[in-house]
């Protein structure tokens, strides 16, 4: 048997140990170990797949197309940056002609 040092162990944690301990009637030692042994049975984190994200990623390059009628859209983002340019500088012509047109009207 080994034996395991848990430096730093949160009081938190140490008074719940001690808790379940009491209510089962085991030792500390005892409900750490089964706590330990219990979370290694668990199925690891998930790990990256490349394949499930290629997947993934084809599942939604579909929707996007069934979504744009059954055509995947061309930079849209570019596109819409492309507007908001095109309307800011048509706002900036018209404040600018208001400008001239003030100018104009009280110029002696």
């Amino acid at each position: 048997m080994s034996t395991l040092t848990i430096p730093d162990l949160d009081e938190s944690t140490l008074a719940s140990l001690r808790d379940r301990a009491e209510r089962a009637g085991r030792t500390i030692e005892d409900v750490a170990r089964a706590v330990l042994s219990a979370s290694m049975l668990e199925s690891p984190p998930h790990q990256f797949d490349r394949a499930e994200a290629k997947a993934a990623a084809e599942a939604l390059r579909r929707l996007v197309m069934q979504a744009n009628g059954g055509r995947m859209p061309d930079d849209s983002v570019d596109q819409f940056i492309a507007e908001k340019r095109a309307e800011v500088a048509s706002e900036e012509a018209a404040f600018a002609a208001s400008l001239v047109a003030r100018a104009k009207w009280s110029t002696p």
